[in-house]
């Protein structure tokens, strides 16, 4: 998994992740919030790994990619799945303390994008060391997992990215969820809304909209045609 893409706002940002996984995996449910280091916290719970691939407050935002830098070989046993990482990061009181003191060790490759107001930092932990970058939360991003997709394809898809913030009028919620499922030039096996015969697709789209104080996750279950809404703030309600 997966293709996740950022747009920045005035008072926030918009995450879209799409979630490339084997068909027989059995759908995550999006949950009702969990208290995590005094912060209600939504995501789409895995059944399997009972992670996550992303997950957000109405202050931080954590949304994974499987892999680092390039496809690997998975050596199983790992220490837990790579969805905990995501929910083990609001314990942190910033960032930068989460990044310090969380131990990687023994963990299968991953790419990790954490969001706060004006900061974006990525890891990629390739399974012995720690990578972090920031990149320029003002700007527009596109992120494609490595275990999926080869260079060249990443590539591609960053310009399919670029020509569609060049030709479309407005860069909002409905333009980005609908460029995750319709970008592509014809390849089924590569378009952002992938499907790989029998064994891998694209079986649901994740949205945070981050907008002051104020958090939305759309979740859309592609498989059954089912979404779901969460909206936290300083008061929870639900949608």
């Amino acid at each position: 998994m997966c293709t996740v893409s950022y747009l920045p706002g005035q008072s926030g940002f918009i995450l879209t992740s799409s979630r490339d996984e084997k068909i027989t995996r059995p759908i995550a449910r999006l949950s009702d919030p969990v208290i995590i280091h005094d912060q209600q916290v939504t995501f789409p719970q895995d059944p399997l790994g009972q992670g996550t691939w992303i997950a957000s407050s109405n202050t931080r935002t954590v949304c994974l990619l499987n892999g680092a830098f390039k496809a690997h070989r998975s050596k199983p046993p790992y220490k837990h799945s790579r969805g905990l990482v995501v929910l083990e990061a609001f314990d942190y009181f910033s960032l930068q303390n989460f990044t310090e003191n969380y131990n990687f060790n023994g963990l299968e490759p991953f790419t990790l994008l954490l969001i706060e107001i004006g900061e974006l930092l990525v890891l990629r932990w390739d399974g012995s060391q720690l990578f972090i970058s920031e990149k320029d939360a003002s700007q527009k991003h596109i992120w494609s997992s490595a275990t999926l997709y080869k260079p060249d394809i990443i590539l591609k898809r960053q310009e399919w990215f670029n020509h569609w913030i060049s030709s479309t009028e407005e860069l909002s919620l409905d333009s980005i969820r609908k460029f995750h499922l319709t970008a592509g030039d014809g390849d089924p096996e590569n378009a952002v809304r992938m499907r790989r015969g029998n064994l891998y697709e694209t079986v649901s789209l994740t949205s945070v909209v981050r907008s002051g104080i104020e958090m939305d996750m759309i979740y859309e279950d592609l498989i059954h045609a089912e979404t779901t809404h969460k909206t936290l703030s300083q008061s929870y309600v639900s949608n």
